[in-house]
C-alpha cells in the first residue's frame, strides 16, 4: 500500500537486450493529524486510488508488462495492500505475466537467497543513469545513513524500483513470454517487404 514500484523498459525483440526507459516508486502516505477528520478506509481509499493512476499512467504505451503478484500475509493490513496491488494489476490495460520471486532473485543476481541490497546494487549497475537515490546527498535530512553506510551509498528505499528492474528481466525469461515473442516475430516476418527486381 505504501511503495508501488515500477520499471519502464524498451526490449529488442532480435538480441532481447533491455534498455531501461525510466523507474520509479510510487509511494503513498497515510492522512496524519486527526483521524476523525477522514475515516482510515476513505484514506485507504485514496492511497489505492493514487496507486491505480500512477499504474495506469505507466502502462499507457506499452505492450506487455510482469509482475509478482503478492501472497501469503499474517497481519490484516499487510492483507489489505495486498488486495490493492491485485485489484490494481487486475486492472490492468495490458496483459501481464506473472513473475514468481525466486525467478526474479536468480535473474538478477543469480542466487536464491538474493537480499534486497543486492538486487538495488545489480539494477544501479546494469542502469546507472536512472534516478536512483543516494543516502545524505539526495534523500531528506531527516534520513540519515545507517550504521556500516556512507553518504552517497545507494539507499534501501531503492529497492521497489530495483525489484521492478529484476522482474523484467526475469518475465522475457518465462515460457510464457518467449511463447509470445514467437508469435511476435513469426507476425513481423509475414509482414516484411518484398523487393521486386
Amino acid at each position: 500500500m505504501a511503495n508501488f514500484g515500477l520499471a519502464r523498459m524498451l526490449l529488442d525483440l532480435d538480441t532481447l537486450d533491455l534498455t531501461a526507459e525510466r523507474v520509479r516508486t510510487i509511494s503513498t502516505e497515510p492522512q496524519r493529524g486527526n483521524k476523525k477528520v477522514v475515516r482510515q478506509n476513505s484514506d485507504d481509499l485514496r492511497r489505492g486510488r493514487e496507486l491505480f493512476v500512477g499504474f495506469q499512467e505507466e502502462a499507457k504505451g506499452c505492450i506487455v508488462g510482469f509482475t509478482e503478484v503478492p501472497s501469503g500475509s499474517q497481519h490484516s493490513r499487510s492483507a489489505l495492500g495486498f488486495g490493492m496491488s491485485i485489484g490494481i494489476l487486475a486492472s490492468s490495460p495490458i496483459d501481464l505475466i506473472e513473475v514468481m520471486p525466486l525467478e526474479t532473485k536468480m535473474s538478477s543476481v543469480g542466487k536464491k537467497t538474493a537480499e534486497k541490497h543486492e538486487i538495488i546494487a545489480w539494477a544501479a549497475g546494469l542502469y546507472p543513469d536512472m534516478p536512483w537515490l543516494r543516502y545524505e546527498s539526495d534523500v531528506k535530512p531527516s534520513k540519515k545513513c545507517p550504521q556500516g553506510r556512507s553518504a552517497g551509498d545507494l539507499h534501501d528505499d531503492n529497492e521497489h524500483m530495483a525489484d521492478a528492474c529484476a522482474v523484467v528481466h526475469a518475465g522475457i525469461r518465462t515460457v510464457q513470454f518467449k511463447q509470445l515473442l514467437s508469435i511476435w516475430r513469426a507476425s513481423a516476418a509475414n509482414f516484411l517487404p518484398v523487393q521486386h527486381s
